[in-house]
């Protein structure tokens, strides 16, 4: 039997978010390893500070490990994964780890894609806890069905261009800093948008219509909120004309 280790989804950012099933896994955890990219805000780090806070009744240690921004988002750093394999290492053979996801740990993190690389040098017994994603918020916000009878993509900012086509159905982007559905407008002009910011919590904020009337609206708006709150986590959902 190895040492036992949890990878908890805790929701895109509310409070609320978090399932029962998450709290009671988090109540079993002894060390939370955490990683922190160097740009984190510090209001996404007090968020998830304020989930242990609230929720784990037991004493816990809280670890973070500085998590470089990688130019290959699916790679897993070799330097990464060292640190990692040695803080575990360096702990009692019976002590629990958990490590927490932002959304859900299925759907574009790479905590699981470590965990299980982890596996070629140390014996693990591991766990998921899937987590509401940002995909559900964001539909829910918009009170719709993600599918609308048809099939749904996800995808990032960076390959939308050279992926889209309407036969795709409901596209999901996700991490998209420059707002690539803005290079549709011209060939897709009344593809319906639905997006949203900082999904779940008090500051969400929602947009949709048609892209040839949102798309720069979208823009700055993304710039004010930016300059407000210093940081922003957002995704849309692209929907063909039927």
């Amino acid at each position: 039997m190895g040492r036992k280790v949890f990878v908890i989804g805790i929701g895109p950012g509310g409070f609320g978010q978090l399932t029962l099933d998450a709290v009671a896994a988090m109540n079993e955890v002894d060390v939370f390893l955490v990683g922190d990219h160097a740009e984190d805000q510090p209001d996404l780090v007090w968020r998830r500070s304020e989930l242990l806070r609230r929720h784990v009744q037991r004493p816990h240690r809280v670890i973070t490990v500085l998590d470089p921004q990688r130019e290959h988002p699916g790679d897993v750093d070799a330097g990464r994964l060292s640190t990692y394999s040695h803080i575990l290492a360096g702990l009692p053979q019976d002590a629990t780890v958990g490590f927490l996801a932002w959304g859900d740990p299925g759907l574009y993190d790479s905590i699981l894609r470590v965990v299980d690389a982890l596996r070629d040098t140390l014996a693990v017994d591991v766990t998921v806890i899937p987590g509401v994603s940002a995909l559900q918020v964001l539909a829910a916000a918009h009170q719709i069905a993600l599918n609308a009878g048809a099939s749904v993509h996800i995808t990032t900012g960076a390959r939308l261009l050279s992926e889209y086509r309407p036969d795709l159905g409901d596209v999901v982007v996700m991490n998209d800093p420059d707002l690539a559905c803005r290079g549709l407008v011209a060939e897709f002009p009344d593809t319906e948008v639905f997006w949203g910011a900082y999904l779940g919590t008090p500051d969400q904020v929602l947009a949709n219509g048609p892209l040839r009337t949102v798309t720069d609206d979208l823009a700055a708006l993304r710039s004010r909120l930016v300059d407000h709150h210093g940081w922003i986590q957002d995704t849309y959902l692209l929907r063909p004309v039927p």
